[in-house]
Parts: C-alpha cells; structure tokens; sequence
C-alpha cells in the first residue's frame, strides 16, 4: 500500500508541475521546454519543489509562505526535465485577466440560461489579423456550481490560461479552426489531468466547440465513475457476448442488459422475454434440460449452467446459459440471476471442425488402404521382374530403392527376338495407387510393342498414345522414360528419351551423360517427336540407366547431385552388381524421400 501511496504522490506531483508549466507558456507566449527551465528557476531560487512552485502559480498561494529547505535532491530540477539554463523569470502568480474584454451579443445570457450542462462563450482575440486565442466572457450555471471559485475567476481570462492543458492536446488551435472555418469540433471521450477545486485528479472529458455569431461556444461534460464502470461493462458484454439478466420472484418482472436483446434477437423497446413465454422459444427437444435447470433452481437451490437452442428472427441460435438462485435467510429463493452467451458460432465451427475431422479419418483410411493395394501390386509386379536377366553382349544388374510414399519408378530389360536387347527405365508421375497403375501401364505397354521390332522413336510415340489414352488425365496421366535398343554386333545403342534424364556412360574410369535431343513427357502432346541417337559401345564400357529420384534432392540442386551421381559411377569397378552397391552407398540413394531405381549394363 505504501509504494501505491507513493506512486500517486508523485502522478500528483507531476500533474502539477506539467499545469503549471503549460500555464507559464501561455502567458509568457514561450515554448513548453522553456516553460519548465524558468519553473525550474523559480523553485530553485524560493528553495522549494517544482510541483510546490507550480501550486502556488495555479492557486491563491504567495511563494513567501513557504520555508527555504536544505535537502539539494528534493529541490533537484533536474528530478523533472533537463534545463540547459535558467533564465530568471520577470514575475510571477496568475496570469491577469484581459483589459477589457469583448462583450457578447444579448442573446448568449438568454440561451445560457436555458443550458444545463457546462459550457462557456468565448470572444476571439487577435494578433496582427490572426486569432491567437479567445477571452471567457460568459459561462453557465452548471460550470460555475461544478467549478465555484474556479470558473467565477475564468471570466476575462485566456483559454489558455485557465485551461493550460490546451496546449499540450492541440485543442486551442481546434477550436481556432473551427471559428474560422465554421465547421464544429468534438473530440473524446479522452483521459486527461487537471487541476480542479479538489486537487489534482483524472477526468475523462467530452469536448465540443462551434462557431455561435461573433464567438465560440465550447461545452463540455464529464465521464463520471458509474458512466465509465457501465460502458466497461458494456464493453465486455459486447466482446464476450454475454448478457445479464434477473428475475424476481415476488413481483415476477424480469430485467435484461442490452446484450440479452441481442442474444434473443429482440427489440429493447418489447422489453424481456417474461418466463412463461421461454417455453415457446425453445426448440421441442430442448425443453427438458430447460426443466431439469428449474428443477435443479428451485428444489436443490443451486446454480445450473444449460444449454439450449432458441427461435428468433435470425434463425436457430444456441444459448449457454447460467443461473444462480437469490435466497433470503430462510434459504427460500427470491430471485434468479442469470448470464446468457449465443454459442452459435462455436457450435458452428465445432460442427465443421467434427465434419472435418470425420473427413480427414475417411481420407486417411482411403489413402492407407491405396498405399497398401500399390505396395502389394509393386510387390507383384517388381517379383515377376528378373533383376539380373541373361542377355546377348552384356550383363545387367537392377537395384530398387522403395520409400512409404510409392512411386512409379520402372524398369525393363529383356532379350528381344531380333537378338537386340531392350533397356528401359521410366517414371510415372505422382504417388499412391494411382502412380503405380501408371506404372504397370507403361511397362506392360512396351514390354508387348517392343516385340513389333519397332525403332525407339516410334516406340516412345506409341507408349506416348498408351498414356494419354488412359482415362483419369491429372497427375497420374503423365511420366518420363528413357528406352534403347542394344546391338550386340556391332555394340551400339540405339535410344530415345521422353523428358528423363539422359543415361551415364562409364568407359575407363571416366563417367559422362549420354548426349541426344530429348523428347517431350509421356502423355502431354498429341503428336510429339521423339528423336533417336546412336552410341557407339566398347568391351567393359558401363550403361547407367537411373530415375531421377536419386538427383532430385532437398539438400543439393540436381547439378550438384548430378555430379556426385557421375563421379560415384567414375569409381565403381566390378560386376554390375557391385558398382551398383557403390553408386548407392556413395550418393546416400538408399536415404532418399522417393523411390529410386538403377540399372547398370556392362558391355562384355
């Protein structure tokens, strides 16, 4: 309590010290800063605190009344502001009231008189044809019993003198516009200190100022404690969106807040919802837990918090709703207070937070039992696939790198019926079932035309056609591939590529990627041209075929990853099966987010 009472001491003391300041500054037409240098002097030469200096400018109190003190810190100006110097005031107390103030029209004592609340008439006064503030010449009844002694010795003075605080606000030159432009001025509620005939205090004020004939009319009106309270209450009601409301027992009337108006959808002016017309309001099915919540008020006399829904001009609204009996001393209920909330809303996005939910279970099942359905048709598939077949001129060895998101990684190597060998790999676009269908499709699609004898280039045409035949289009309606017809006896490689990454040749120690036109992806154009190269092979050269999951990388971009494929093929040496071994270990291809597929053909 003692460091409250402290923090207060010195609000109030800093409350006076800025009213004083501002009221130096209006009457000696100099700014704020110097305003507090030559308050700052005159508690120093007086030996007293600035907010005792500022005390005795803004009240009937002689600075000779006080006593000179020896206590440096506490006369410190510095506690307050920073001068830079002092120059010595030419005198001081109240400012003086203006010789000869303007007089109003007649009329301003005949409207006054019929004002209630606080309001004053000022008349402009000049400067070179420039208004610089105006003199009170008039204010009301209202004012003066509120202010007394106060607003009786405003009369004559300066604005700015009697309300210094209009500096630091903007107000004066507020209420200078709108003389000058006609156009009225309001400003607040706002929060502001004065220096009133209690003292210092906190006031939350309205203002408003209009041009009346040759003068200003300013009113203005005070927030009091039980407005403010109510409109916080109001606040919260509004943000919380609850409403409060009572019943009493013994003459049966009912009283709402604002806010239960609103819950109930109804106008203020038909007043509450009496307790014999609630039954009507509620949906059927709700009635009984509307009976256990009475039930439980006036048997057991204790709170109840229900929910229910009602009918209003909205439509359906849910209320939370909590009710707590009064009891008199013989614990018998005399009235029943009650807090209403419209959970409407919550309701609502709970519905579609459930409904949500609800589908994301059937979209994860859907989706688990595709994934399992692909693993077991990859498993099908990959089993009836040889990984080393017996060809002419070579030997080939596969390695199949699976991750949880199944892909539409293939391959396909087999011994035609002309003596070329077939070697293909391909990738289906997407994930899931859908990938591995695509994937089925494309193999067993080449596997039967390559037996046509067909070139490459008309090969990928035709599985071109095969794709964008199948019905579904998306995702899953498109892929890449790279196929080659191996000639073992004259050891080329005729091959073709439809948007996948060129093969990699290894001839002693030294890895390159295969150079040739590559064709657009499987199952985008209608009519596209895949063009064929023709590599010449030696004795011991190594053919890489890959999917480009293994240089479709997060941590490296594909160049990179490219690279390191390259030199890990530069340095495995063996069958092909062991250098398939190297290639994954050293370019980590077994760690990889998505499937992987190679196959290495070694040229014998």
């Amino acid at each position: 309590m003692a460091a409250h009472r402290g923090d207060a001491d010195e609000m109030h003391e800093r409350a006076l010290v800025e009213q004083g300041a501002y009221a130096i500054a209006a009457r000696f037409q100099v700014t704020l800063a110097e305003a507090y240098r030559h308050l700052g002097a005159l508690a120093r030469e007086f030996g007293i605190s600035m907010s005792e200096a500022a005390e005795a400018l803004l009240g009937d109190r002689p600075l000779t009344s006080f006593n000179r003190r020896s206590d440096s810190a506490f006369l410190d100006p510095t506690r307050y502001l920073r001068p830079s110097y002092e120059p010595p005031m030419a005198e001081t107390g109240r400012a003086e009231p203006v010789p000869d103030p303007p007089e109003p029209p007649e009329w301003v004592d005949e409207v006054f008189s019929g004002i209630l609340g606080n309001a004053l008439y000022a008349m402009p006064l000049y400067d070179d044809g420039r208004i610089t503030d105006f003199v009170i010449v008039r204010i009301t009844e209202a004012a003066e019993s509120e202010l007394g002694e106060l607003a009786r010795k405003a009369i004559g003075q300066r604005i700015r003198d009697t309300n210094p605080h209009v500096l630091s606000g903007g107000l004066i030159e507020q209420y200078i516009r709108a003389f000058e432009t006609g156009r009225p001025f309001a400003r607040g509620p706002f929060e502001q200190m004065i220096v009133g005939p209690h003292g210092t205090e906190s006031v939350v004020v309205t203002v408003r100022a209009a041009r009346a004939g040759p003068g200003l009319l300013l009113s203005w009106k005070y927030t009091t404690e039980e407005e403010r309270l109510r409109a916080r209450w109001e606040q919260s009601e509004r943000l919380a969106g609850l409403g409060w409301g009572e019943w009493n027992l013994f003459t049966n009337r009912v009283e709402w807040t604002r806010r239960m108006y609103d819950i109930f959808g109804r106008d203020p002016g038909e007043g509450p919802v009496r307790v014999e017309e609630m039954p009507g309001l509620l949906l059927p099915e709700d009635l009984p837990a509307m009976e256990e919540a009475f039930r439980t008020l006036f048997e057991y006399r204790e709170a109840v918090d229900t929910e229910f829904r009602i009918r209003q001009r909205s439509g359906i609204r849910h209320v939370n709703m909590m009710l707590e009996p009064v009891l008199d001393s013989d614990a018998r209920p005399v009235a029943v207070r009650f807090l209403a909330q419209d959970v409407t809303d919550r309701r609502r996005q709970e519905r579609v937070l459930a409904a949500t939910h609800q589908r994301l279970l059937e979209e994860n099942r859907r989706a688990e039992e595709e994934r399992r359905f692909a693993v077991r048709l990859r498993q099908v598939i990959l089993a009836q696939q040889d990984p080393s077949p017996t060809v002419s001129g070579m030997d080939i060895a596969v390695r199949y790198h699976t991750t949880e998101r199944i892909g539409g990684d293939w391959h396909k190597a087999t011994q035609l019926p002309s003596g070329r060998v077939l070697l293909a790999i391909g990738d289906a676009m997407g994930h899931g079932l859908s990938a591995a269908t695509q994937m089925v499709q494309m193999r067993s699609g080449l596997a039967g035309l390559a037996y046509t004898g067909a070139e490459p280039g008309e090969l990928m045409t035709w599985l071109n056609e095969l794709v964008r035949a199948e019905p579904g289009g998306g995702e899953a309606g498109t892929g890449t591939a790279v196929l080659g017809h191996f000639l073992p006896e004259d050891r080329t490689l005729r091959w073709s590529r439809a948007g996948h990454p060129p093969p990699v040749l290894v001839r002693r120690g030294r890895a390159r990627l295969l150079e040739g036109e590559a064709g657009p992806m499987l199952g985008v154009l209608d009519e596209p041209r895949y063009p064929v190269a023709v590599t010449a092979l030696e004795t011991g050269d190594l053919l890489l075929f890959y999917t480009d999951g293994i240089i479709d990388r997060r941590d490296m971009d594909p160049d990179a990853a490219t690279a390191r494929l390259l030199s890990a093929a530069a340095g495995a040496d063996g069958p092909p099966t062991d250098r398939l071994d190297r290639i994954i270990k050293e370019t980590g291809a077994d760690q990889m987010e998505d499937d992987v597929c190679l196959l290495a053909a070694v040229v014998r």
